[in-house]
């Protein structure tokens, strides 16, 4: 019977010892309470390895239900269409998608009018909750993140008006569907009014901003021969939207950021896909999607970037900017990169540039007269709305609302540091009339006559009187040089 006992259910054990006990009358050892003890002790052990183990079960239980919930999840939004904004339903329609030029759209899609969210825009702008979109900036795919920029471009366009006589649809103007963009380029050098000229053209609904694409060459002009066929072909290459050759371009861009934060409608979708943005197989594509493509560099001379005129292929326009290097090397004191690199704070380099570009100007105005023109940053800055209707219309674009209230925010204060465009426009070329000592300013004129006299600039020619005269001293001869 004790035998049997040993057998019974832990708990229970030591009551069914002392009862053999009793039944067979005989004595119970006096070591027992030490044996049983022990056997509470190996019980309790046991007790908590069972339960150890039953709580490893169920975590292990859990993890694996979790997991196949994540998996279920990527499975079913891995070929979602990632929608603008992220609000779902906003991929292209069937409408949509003709007046873009490609092939589907969805039922669930825009609706350009009526409904309760506000306009077009607005509602593309609306945002999920921050789990929804975490998750979903995770799963969503290249495919998902081109069909979402389709559809704010689509927004951006919806009232844009088309050139006479060219593009009738958006497809017309988009390299993914062999359409043919509106390419603009600026040309000028450091510290004359390019940044501002950017950011107007910049604000054209559709624009695509290749800032500074000759950034990794560092602070210095393009001179030498291998250089300049390099820096020509890698404009032509991003003007094409082509990013798999561009290597060294990408790899400078990660760890030089502002290559690609100028161009606000990539630098956002940065933001909420880092993953993707440094990748050829993402930046080309959506480089295509975009109707219009701006480009300003200032390291090329207008020489070379005739090539990229001379290419039909490309049906590219170029202005060439400049500016009186008196305030030019004003301007750049306040950077600090320029400083021992001879091409930026030699003024003497500076104007022989302005002198070689209107040599050069003067051939390409007669070779190409609708396809390149001149404009100097003061007649921009005095008369920036006119200037840039002027400019605007030489590109054969409208002169859209954004990039009028572009202007009403930009123009009329002083907002930020050295590099804001939010200036007053009329004030901004001339703080060199305050800014330069009499002998900076002497020693500027000294080595740019003839380049001041060639573009229009007035110099002063009586110094002992300038103190009291400076505020009334007009620099800017009119009219400007080719008109």
């Amino acid at each position: 019977m004790c035998a049997a006992a040993t057998s019974a259910p832990a708990s229970e054990l030591v009551v069914d010892l002392e009862s053999c006990a009793l039944l067979t009358c005989e004595p119970v050892d006096p070591n027992a309470g030490t044996s049983r003890t022990r056997a509470k002790q190996r019980i309790s052990l046991g007790s908590k390895r069972r339960n150890r183990m039953s709580r490893r079960a169920n975590l292990i239980g859990i993890c694996g239900v979790s997991s196949l919930c994540i998996l279920l999840l990527i499975a079913t939004t891995q070929h979602r269409p990632l929608t603008a904004g992220g609000n779902p339903g906003a991929a292209l329609n069937s409408n949509q998608a003709a007046a873009y030029g490609i092939d589907g759209g969805l039922s669930n899609g825009l609706q350009r009018n009526g409904g309760g969210g506000g306009g077009l825009y607005d509602r593309l702008q609306q945002q999920p909750s921050q789990t929804a979109a975490a998750i979903y900036n995770l799963t969503a795919t290249i495919a998902d993140v081109l069909a979402a920029q389709r559809s704010k471009i689509l927004a951006e366009m919806e009232n844009f008006e088309y050139p006479r006589g060219g593009a009738e649809k958006l497809a017309d103007m988009t390299p993914e569907t062999d359409g043919t963009p509106v390419r603009s380029i600026v040309v000028t050098t450091w510290r004359s009014g390019s940044t501002f000229l950017g950011d107007i053209l910049n604000a054209i609904p559709g624009n695509y901003y290749h800032y500074e694409p000759l950034l990794d060459f560092g602070i210095r002009q393009v001179r030498a021969d291998e250089d300049k066929e390099l820096a020509v072909e890698n404009l032509k290459t991003l003007l094409n939207c082509e990013y798999a050759d561009m290597t060294e371009y990408l790899e400078f861009g990660k760890t030089h950021t502002y290559l690609f934060e100028h161009n606000e409608r990539l630098w956002s979708v940065c933001r909420e896909f880092p993953r993707f943005c440094w990748r050829a197989s993402f930046l080309t594509p959506f480089c295509k999607l975009f109707p219009i493509q701006s480009m300003k560099t200032v390291r090329l001379r207008l020489e070379q970037a005739e090539k990229l005129l001379d290419d039909p292929s490309l049906n590219v326009r170029i202005v060439l900017l400049v500016r009186d290097p008196r305030g030019t090397m004003q301007s750049r004191r306040h950077r600090v990169w320029c400083a021992g690199n001879e091409d930026c704070e030699n003024p003497k380099l500076v104007c022989k540039d302005l002198v070689d570009d209107y040599r050069t100007a003067e051939k390409l105005l007669k070779s190409y007269p609708s396809r390149f023109r001149t404009l100097r940053y003061e007649d921009l800055s005095l008369n920036p709305y006119d200037v840039t209707q002027e400019v605007l219309q030489f590109y054969g674009l409208p002169f859209d609302p954004a990039v009028e209230e572009f202007l009403d925010t930009h123009t009329k204060v002083n907002i930020g540091g050295v590099s804001s465009t939010y200036r007053d426009s009329r004030m901004a070329p001339f703080h060199w009339k305050q800014d330069l000592k009499v002998d900076e300013i002497m020693q500027i004129q000294d080595v740019c006559g003839e380049a001041m006299d060639l573009w229009g600039y007035r110099r002063i020619a009586n110094f002992s009187i300038f103190a009291s005269t400076q505020q009334n001293f007009d620099p800017i001869v009119l009219p400007p040089p080719f008109t």
